[in-house]
């Protein structure tokens, strides 16, 4: 393999890397969250958000798609991650960083008079799952929250890529 073909390679799998642990970390929450729920409340209905009763079955289908849905933002923060990892050259700066960003848009969203920027907030389309629990089902959220989610990650994930691309990463 060429040099070309092992920084791409390389880019592709530090990328893949940093989404794995993102879908690890949400799904075992959802098990570990939903296995305490049925042992502490028993396998019965649900009421959703709309007030309509949902089988235990298809509330579960439910609960796994909410925490599908929960990636498309978080796919927007690891990729800032992985462009802050780039730049940085440093993983504890990258997660710090990381974290700081996140948090400073929490900031933005709570500054009074900027109600009109809250929809176009990374942080709030981590809400966007609650069209799912609703009859009928809400797309609206979720349709908003995969392109302004796509938004923040692409531009991330290029500018990680260019910076990528100058690094030794084949050794030579």
């Amino acid at each position: 393999m060429d040099t070309d073909g092992i920084v791409h390679l390389a880019a592709f799998l530090a990328v893949m890397a940093a989404m794995s642990y993102a879908v690890l970390a949400v799904f075992a929450s959802a098990a570990v969250s939903t296995i305490a729920g049925v042992a502490s409340w028993g396998y019965h209905s649900i009421t959703s958000l709309s007030g309509t009763v949902v089988a235990p079955g298809e509330a579960l289908l439910l609960v796994f798609a909410a925490n599908a849905l929960y990636l498309i933002p978080m796919a927007a923060v690891v990729s800032i991650g992985v462009l802050l990892s780039a730049v940085t050259r440093n993983s504890a700066a990258a997660v710090v960083g990381t974290i700081g960003a996140v948090i400073l848009i929490y900031i933005v969203a709570g500054i009074p008079g900027l109600e009109g920027a809250k929809p176009y907030l990374l942080t709030q389309q981590f809400e966007a799952w609650q069209g799912l629990l609703r009859t009928p089902t809400d797309w609206s959220p979720i349709a908003h929250s995969a392109w302004l989610c796509a938004l923040y990650a692409v531009p991330c994930l290029l500018a990680a890529y260019l910076v990528f691309l100058r690094r030794d990463v084949a050794g030579g």
